[in-house]
């Protein structure tokens, strides 16, 4: 939204003073929201005033284009000193990590507990507590920056903040979700940043931003001991409290926990001052001048950048779930999701990768009928029908033989044997003078005997018919009809 630029600012009798100036970009001068936005950041930082908090000097114009100046902090902000050591695989003392988040929590808890010129809490939440927005200096001072996306009662403008590239892995679960914030939020986010400086690792980073804001709403952070043995369990106490899922569970003020870290180094004996921070400063990036004064043979600046540690994904991994139930309908979580959805179908994207498809949900479509199935399956399958098969063969070869058997049977009753009898002998011839005889009854017709073959039984002809087998049981001379 605006353009960040070093700058001299001069006055009368050789007065001369580099500040920072913030001016709003040409292309977002016109937009009257943009322009809203930009004087709220301003007036609202200008009226903080602490050793920790990076000053606002002055707001003006300049041929119709907003600034507003702020003081400069010759140092390096915490993204570079965790670049700086994760290059070269070290970690960062435990003193100076309780110095940089100690004072950090006194800076929002100043901020938190701040009241407008009427006197009323301006209920102040920074939201944007990160790396980039924390810078120490070659002095050893720490400073936090940047109330562009803060929340306050007396804003004239609401912000849409998290759905900027790398700043959603130092969001709360309440401001993941849409849910409403407070002070405890500022407080997980300081939580972040200190897991991080100790073990030297993102916390939460996944492959887009609805991956990695679910592994913040529903991930399971490990202890930091798992990544750095040498730490204190006190420390790591403190980290866990900080970083409690619900606000209830975490310190309910900054200075609570700016409170349990200078008692954690008290009583480990750790050398907490801007002092000795100072010689860390100078012993890991050695002596930088300003940018003014430095030569065009300087050591050119690294390009910084939110994944400082290399890795792929962050500690905290997202879990296999879909969106939370309890994610307001206007949440960056929501919004992030249809985003990841819409781009997912990209090949060459950063979206189109297993993690997300695996999470993602899907509607897998049926196989058609001539599909190819697994090889147990169709292997069950054709031993089922072989066997069917084979009661059907077995089947038919009885009906073949049951009927061959009842035809023989039927041929053989319908064909009686005929016995021959010996033809009778002639009659006697009677002289023409005498008269013939009456002819016996034996020889007047031969008689035929007609013997039924042996073993035969004849069976008594019946006039009702066959009843039909009952339903469901199959009948095998359906398939051979008798003609």
């Amino acid at each position: 939204m605006a353009d960040v630029l070093i700058a001299r600012a001069t006055g009368i009798e050789g007065f001369e003073r580099h500040v920072v100036l913030k001016r709003i970009r040409a292309e977002q001068a016109r937009d009257k929201r943009f322009v809203e936005m930009f004087l709220d950041e301003a007036r609202l930082a200008a009226s903080l005033h602490h050793m920790n908090i990076g000053q606002v000097h002055d707001i003006g114009t300049d041929d119709g284009e907003y600034f507003f100046a702020m003081e400069y902090i010759h140092g390096e902000d915490l993204r570079k000193i965790l670049q700086h050591a994760a290059q070269r695989d070290v970690t960062i003392p435990i003193d100076h990590i309780v110095t940089i988040v100690a004072s950090c929590a006194a800076a929002l808890h100043y901020a938190h507990e701040h009241r407008g010129a009427d006197r009323k809490p301006l209920g102040l939440v920074h939201r944007d507590v990160s790396p980039a927005n924390i810078l120490i200096g070659y002095d050893g001072n720490v400073k936090v920056v940047d109330f562009g996306i803060a929340k306050a009662t007396q804003r004239t403008t609401e912000t849409h903040s998290g759905l900027l590239k790398g700043k959603v892995a130092y969001m709360s679960p309440e401001q993941c979700l849409g849910n409403p914030v407070d002070r405890r939020s500022d407080i997980f986010c300081l939580g972040i940043v200190l897991y991080e400086l100790v073990t030297i690792r993102r916390l939460f980073k996944g492959a887009n931003d609805f991956l990695t804001m679910s592994s913040i709403t529903h991930g399971e952070i490990p202890r930091p001991s798992e990544y750095r043995p040498d730490i204190h369990p006190q420390l790591e106490a403190i980290i866990l409290k900080a970083l409690a899922a619900t606000p209830e569970e975490r310190y309910q003020t900054a200075n609570d926990m700016r409170a349990a870290l200078e008692h954690y180094a008290a009583h480990a004996g750790l050398r907490t001052s801007t002092t000795a921070l100072a010689d860390y400063m100078r012993a890991t990036f050695g002596h930088r001048p300003e940018p003014w004064a430095a030569d065009d043979d300087d050591e050119p600046e690294l390009e910084l950048s939110y994944d400082f540690d290399g890795s792929a994904s962050g500690i905290v991994r997202a879990p296999a779930l879909d969106l939370p139930s309890a994610a307001a309908p206007g949440s960056p979580i929501r919004r992030a999701r249809t985003k990841a959805v819409t781009d997912a179908p990209d090949p060459s994207g950063a979206l189109a990768n297993d993690a997300l498809m695996e999470r993602m949900p899907r509607i897998t479509p049926a196989a058609p009928f001539w599909a190819e199935k697994p090889p147990k399956t169709r292997g069950k399958k054709l031993l089922l029908a072989g066997a069917s098969v084979a009661v059907l063969a077995i089947a038919l070869v009885v009906v073949l033989i049951m009927r061959s058997s009842d035809t023989e049977t039927q041929t053989a009753t319908a064909a009686p044997r005929v016995e021959q009898v010996p033809p009778p002998k002639p009659a006697p011839v009677t002289p023409p003078n005498e008269v013939p005889s009456a002819p016996t009854e034996a020889a007047a017709a031969p008689a035929v005997e007609i013997v039924e073959p042996a073993g035969t039984v004849k069976k008594p002809k019946t006039t009702h018919k066959k009843k039909p087998p009952p339903k469901g049981v199959w009948d095998p001379n359906a398939l051979f009809p008798k003609k």
